[in-house]
């Protein structure tokens, strides 16, 4: 099979690229190794305001054609999150925000792909990349251009050698039953060590869980989650286990005729784990950059260029606040201390991806 753009993965970042591509007439392939689009749910299904997200990355241009979405895809809207220490201090910072139903909105990124040209193939995977041809479960596959968006442990990233030594925090996520405060909460602490405990409120229930730093510990990811739920009152399922890319975005993402995208790129703020609105702002500059290459106007490596001028300084600095608290992680009284010193001015900096010492 030949195409001009195939693409690993389905999410938000491979979704996305593919809408930019095939909106330019271009033969896209997207394929996708699960059953269904959006599930499992892996994340915490919260996506920063618009406005939010220029204060992050000023350099973004045009979010609104990204992030305006339709009224059904949000659950709820939020306009605070709560930063809570080891001893129970908290620390309200004021950050909006709209709770996603990731289920939905993944098919609704898909639903614009497919909508502008592009072709989708479930339950299909990628097995090696050899001489430019992807061989895959459909059969092998020669591309012009073969972009991973295929997430944390990216087999497209593995197979071109742009493999980085990078970290992947576990997280675990659950679906909780009840009523909650429609305040985003993060728990800093041992209940989550090296990383944070969430409760994401949405129009019936949360999304709660956990993520961690495997190098703090060490033990089974399900015996921190079960400790942090053992503080709430409720009921919960949908339990899904996942990891988090937290080592910063890859040193390369161009090589050949390959690219990577979201997840698979280390497209994502390490300061609070956030990776949707980095997928598709990566995404958009992908789709646009291969559409230009096809056409002759420039190299694919422009793509590395181009994505790194509007996101690679909040990244970078959101990597270097992460490796900062590491020290502080260690120990609850530590980090309670820090958290004190920061106070709210500081920690609002943190979750915005800015220098917290100014």
């Amino acid at each position: 099979m030949d195409v001009d753009v195939l693409i690993v993965g389905a999410g938000p970042a491979g979704s996305t690229t593919a809408r930019f591509c095939a909106s330019e007439g271009i033969d896209v392939l997207m394929i996708d190794r699960r059953r269904e689009i959006g599930y499992p749910v892996q994340c915490g299904e919260l996506l920063p305001d618009t406005d939010e997200m220029y204060t992050i990355f000023p350099e973004g241009q045009d979010l609104k054609e990204l992030f305006t979405l339709p009224s059904h895809l949000i659950q709820r809207t939020c306009d605070n999150i709560d930063l809570i220490s080891p001893g129970g201090k908290t620390y309200r910072c004021e950050f909006k925000s709209h709770v996603l139903d990731r289920r939905f909105f993944d098919k609704h990124l898909v639903d614009l792909a497919i909508n502008a040209g592009s072709r989708l193939s479930m339950d299909s995977s990628l097995l090696s990349l050899e001489n430019g041809i992807a061989r895959t479960t459909l059969g092998n596959i020669k591309a012009k251009v073969i972009v991973g968006a295929d997430g944390p442990n990216s087999k497209t990233m593995r197979q071109t050698g742009m493999d980085d030594s990078r970290m992947n925090y576990p997280a675990v996520t659950c679906q909780a039953k009840g009523s909650f405060e429609p305040v985003v909460k993060m728990y800093f602490g041992s209940v989550a060590p090296g990383g944070y405990g969430w409760i994401i409120p949405k129009a019936s229930g949360a999304n709660i869980g956990i993520g961690f730093n495997p190098r703090i510990f060490k033990g089974r990811p399900r015996t921190v989650f079960d400790k942090f739920m053992a503080t709430m009152d409720c009921e919960y399922g949908d339990l899904t286990m996942g990891l988090v890319p937290m080592s910063g975005p890859a040193s390369s993402t161009v090589r050949e005729n390959v690219l990577l995208v979201g997840d698979a790129a280390g497209q994502v703020m390490a300061t609070n784990g956030g990776g949707i609105p980095t997928a598709m702002i990566a995404g958009r500059i992908a789709g646009k950059t291969i559409a230009e290459h096809l056409a002759g106007k420039c190299s694919l490596s422009v793509y590395e260029k181009r994505w790194r001028e509007v996101m690679e300084k909040p990244l970078r600095t959101a990597l270097s606040t992460r490796r900062l608290a590491d020290i502080f992680f260690l120990n609850d009284r530590l980090l309670g201390m820090s958290m004190r010193i920061l106070g709210r001015r500081g920690l609002d900096r943190a979750i915005r991806c800015k220098r917290i010492l100014f």
